[in-house]
């Protein structure tokens, strides 16, 4: 069995019992003391005409004593019966010498006394207590390091130690003043002699692991203490000057905190569709920065600074309304663009987005520097808050006074953006970057009629050719300009991967049925509308995207090319008129109907296929059942006839 011994930061706790239910201080030493081993009726006048006259001074078993206070007023009584005796002893002799000795000895007595008192007085005499008025309370630690994103897209992090500082703002007052000036009349101090002060104690709630760079401090009592002859308001009656107090101790982090990397990312990205002009910014940060010690949440950006490259010209819009510089940096020589006061609140799910567009390209060999300073609520070091606790010792006070306990981390910043890339949308045929000559955005074929047999005939090559269709949907047929036509429309999506990178590709076919007395069209014309998109980062996946097209437009013209019919000219072309009830001969009726058959067993190869889906297949199967109820027709009208 191993046993590992961690150091662990100090609690406030009672001296005696270990409570972490403190109701006062040792006036002396600073020791916890709880409510049960606290001073209630202790009698001494260590602080009679100082302090406030509701406190008892506290003391721990170590320091516990008691001061007796003077007795003057027995010195003045002996001296009265001396005085009496004299008198008396004009009237009678004896009596009045025995009053004159008492009165001298019990006199004499007392002086011994009240000397003896004043010595012990003055051999413990107590710091002068002052109560000045606590102002604010500061808290700061600071993290400092760098943050580097190399050329490979790699971070790096580092820190140095944990600095922090505690800042307690007071200010005396005019009852301090006459405080002293009693002190140095109860203690015959001269005005030239300089004297010690305590403002009582500061105490550290929390698991307070520090380390003070002032050996004189500890954690987690500090002695508010100092001397006369550092404030001059204290002696000065006639002035405010140096009323103010700052007492500022600085310290480092010691034991359990396990911090190597700064707990922030910022990633540079290009906007997509942007044509790599507008940078991206993404700030991240850990939810809970977790120690042993403290729970840390993320507040707000108190600054970002970055420098850019000149190159990239005037910063066009950007988000959250940065300082923008108008010249070059003379020591970076880029250009400045610079947040502040950037909240971090709870619903920003750890993630800060900024954007910034600027007049011309971004270079992907460029470098962005900077820094950063981003605060945290709390305390790394485990500090939640102080308490003050007044000279005499207790109670706590209790003041509405300004306090913040914070961490802050600053980063230097150097982001490269060679590992950074561009990714864009490609839209084939695009109106602004194709020419229309060369890539149409639709292509018309006569004499191909855009029915269902075209349409599993274009879809059966696509996925022979490895391209993935997703869905064909087909619109209801509408009346045409003719009287004997017809317009269909389908649309036909789908999806082909080229390595991990997938495009997609849309086909609309459309255009018109012409039908003679037959229930089949006996002629038409399509028209195809096609294009692909995808998204890209290199022109080599841009030109893969325009790869796709030409490969499809291929597809689709040499199936339709196989498909052409007559064109249509009015009615159906070379197909002699017919009447309405003069059906098609014997067998023309057999060819029709097998041919139904057929259809109707492509399609059903094609749904189980996957190459349609069920709802297509019943709207062409409802199709193929309206023509085979028609040829029916015609037979019923033959046999009548």
């Amino acid at each position: 069995m191993s046993i590992e011994i961690r150091a662990r930061a100090p609690r406030p706790r009672c001296h005696r019992c270990g409570s972490r239910e403190i109701a006062a201080l040792c006036h002396h030493c600073g020791r916890p003391l709880c409510r049960k081993h606290s001073s209630k009726d202790f009698v001494t006048s260590e602080f009679d005409d100082l302090g406030n006259p509701d406190s008892v001074p506290q003391h721990c078993e170590e320091h516990k004593h008691v001061v007796k206070p003077p007795i003057v007023r027995f010195i003045k009584a002996g001296a009265a019966v001396a005085a009496l005796g004299v008198v008396l002893m004009f009237l009678w002799v004896p009596g009045g010498l025995i009053l004159l000795l008492a009165g001298l000895a019990g006199g004499a007595l007392a002086w011994h006394e009240n000397r003896s008192r004043f010595n012990a007085a003055v051999a413990s005499r107590p710091p002068l207590p002052v109560e000045p008025s606590i102002d604010s309370v500061r808290v700061r630690e600071v993290v400092r390091g760098n943050l580097t994103l190399d050329e490979s897209g790699n971070y790096h992090s580092s820190m140095t130690p944990v600095e922090g500082e505690i800042t307690v703002d007071m200010t005396f007052g005019r009852t301090d003043q006459n405080r002293l000036g009693t002190y140095r009349e109860k203690f015959r101090l001269g005005s030239e002699q300089d004297v010690e002060f305590s403002a009582g104690y500061a105490v550290l709630t929390g698991r307070a692991g520090l380390q003070f760079a002032d050996s004189r401090y500890a954690p987690p009592v500090l002695p508010l203490a100092g001397r006369v002859s550092e404030h001059p308001f204290l002696s000065a009656q006639d002035s405010r000057a140096g009323a103010k107090w700052r007492f500022r101790l600085s310290h480092r982090i010691f034991g359990g905190l396990d911090i190597h990397e700064i707990p922030l990312w910022l990633t540079p990205a290009l906007v997509p569709e942007s044509d790599q002009r507008a940078l991206q910014l993404d700030l991240q940060w850990l939810g809970d920065w977790l120690s042993e010690e403290a729970s840390l949440h993320a507040d707000r950006v108190e600054r970002l600074t970055l420098y850019v490259p000149v190159g990239w010209g005037n910063v066009e819009s950007a988000s959250e309304y940065p300082t923008v510089g108008r010249h070059a940096d003379p020591v970076t020589g880029g250009r400045l663009i610079e947040w502040k006061q950037l909240s971090l609140g709870e619903g920003a799910d750890h993630r800060l987005t900024l954007s910034v567009r600027f007049e011309n390209t971004i270079e992907l060999s460029d470098v962005i520097t900077g820094s950063m300073v981003v605060s945290f609520n709390g305390a790394l070091s485990g500090i939640k808050n102080i308490d003050f606790y007044p000279p005499m010792g207790g109670p706590l006070k209790k003041e509405n006074r300004d306090s913040s306990v914070k961490t802050e981390v600053t980063a230097d910043l150097s982001l490269s953006l060679s590992g950074v890339r561009y990714q864009d949308r490609r839209v084939v045929p695009d109106q602004k970057k194709d020419d229309l000559t060369e890539r149409p955005e639709s292509v018309s074929f006569p004499g191909v009629i855009p029915d269902h047999s075209t349409l599993i005939a274009l879809t059966d090559a696509m996925s022979e050719n490895g391209y993935y269709v997703k869905y064909v949907v087909g619109h209801s047929p509408r009346n045409g300009d003719q009287v004997n036509a017809l317009k269909r429309a389908w649309d036909v999506g789908g999806r082909l991967y080229e390595g991990v990178y997938p495009v997609d590709f849309y086909v609309g076919l459309a255009g018109d049925e012409i039908y003679g007395g037959d229930i089949h069209a006996v002629a038409g014309s399509s028209k195809v509308r096609l294009s692909v998109n995808g998204a890209y980062a290199t022109k080599e996946m841009e030109d893969r995207i325009k790869t796709v097209w030409h490969s499809l437009t291929d597809i689709v013209s040499e199936t339709l090319e196989l498909r052409k019919g007559p064109e249509p000219n009015g009615r159906a072309a070379e197909a002699p008129y017919r009447p309405r009830h003069s059906g098609p001969d014997d067998t023309e009726r057999t060819t029709g109907t097998s041919e139904l058959q057929r259809r109707r067993k492509d399609l059903r190869d094609a749904v189980m296929d996957g190459r349609i889906s069920e709802q297509l297949f019943r709207q062409l199967d409802a199709e193929l059942d309206s023509e085979l109820a028609g040829a029916d027709q015609h037979s019923r009208w033959d046999e009548e006839d």
